[in-house]
């Protein structure tokens, strides 16, 4: 038997400053067992960022060699990436950017973030010890939106669920946001209703409501696990789509 439950996402209390650009984290991925990581925005060239994201390795026994010898080995990566306005990686080049006798000074401190560059936009770049991992960035005057609704794993029961979704419009002009794609590998997925079509006024909050259906699934072992996402197409510059684990309990069958 289907039953239609309502599940509301537990939305976030702490809402984004409308005024001023969008801060973007400076994307970048080191190789694993990186040390030392710097990653920072110097300057501007043209429509991209500039600047270092270096770091380096250890490998091998440091000390602990019969004798008392070291056997370890450092590895640097010296590098320069260059990245679009709203921190997308474009690309990495071996060497530093500026050489270290030559890297600017910061223009100026603003709160956590000291900057080094400013364009003829207004646009700056630099380093915020604010943001999670290297703290690179750069803030860009455009629209962003943030999904209010927690995308923490959930557990359901083998049932048909509404599902509601809300996005807020948190940049600096008003989101336009073209298609909604809802999705999942392995439950039935249908858009049933939304008012986030069209443009979304900077402050403003609109609603993704989609029917989930599991009922179909199978399972060994008693449960069943799926990955659900909603897709959104828009003229926001970062791009991060909806993305809910779910484990889904299925009932026992009578031998």
């Amino acid at each position: 038997m289907k039953r239609s439950i309502v599940l509301f996402g537990f939305f976030l209390a702490v809402f984004a400053p409308l005024a001023g650009a969008y801060e973007y984290p400076l994307q970048f991925t080191p190789n694993p067992g990186y040390r030392g990581l710097v990653v920072v925005g110097y300057r501007f060239e043209g429509n991209q960022v500039v600047g270092n994201c270096s770091y380096y390795t250890v490998s091998g026994n440091s000390g602990g060699g019969k004798g008392g010898g070291s056997f370890a080995t450092i590895k640097n990566y010296l590098q320069t990436c260059r990245w679009d306005l709203f921190g997308n990686l474009i690309s990495i080049t071996p060497g530093p950017s500026t050489p270290p006798d030559q890297i600017p000074g910061p223009l100026y401190q603003a709160g956590t973030a000291t900057v080094y560059a400013v364009d003829a936009n207004g646009d700056t770049t630099g380093v915020d010890t604010r943001l999670q991992g290297h703290g690179g960035f750069v803030n860009t005057p455009g629209t962003h939106y943030t999904w209010l609704t927690a995308q923490s794993n959930a557990v359901f029961h083998q049932l048909a669920y509404t599902l509601v979704t809300t996005v807020q419009s948190d940049g600096d002009g008003p989101l336009n946001i073209t298609q909604i794609v809802p999705s999942a590998l392995k439950g039935a997925v249908t858009l049933t209703n939304t008012t986030c079509i069209g443009a979304i006024e900077a402050g403003n909050t609109c609603t993704i409501t989609v029917t989930y259906d599991p009922t179909q699934l199978t399972s060994t072992t008693g449960l069943a696990y799926d990955t659900f996402r909603i897709d959104l197409t828009s003229d926001a510059g970062d791009a991060h789509d909806f993305v809910q684990n779910f484990t889904i309990v299925l009932p026992q069958k009578l031998n």
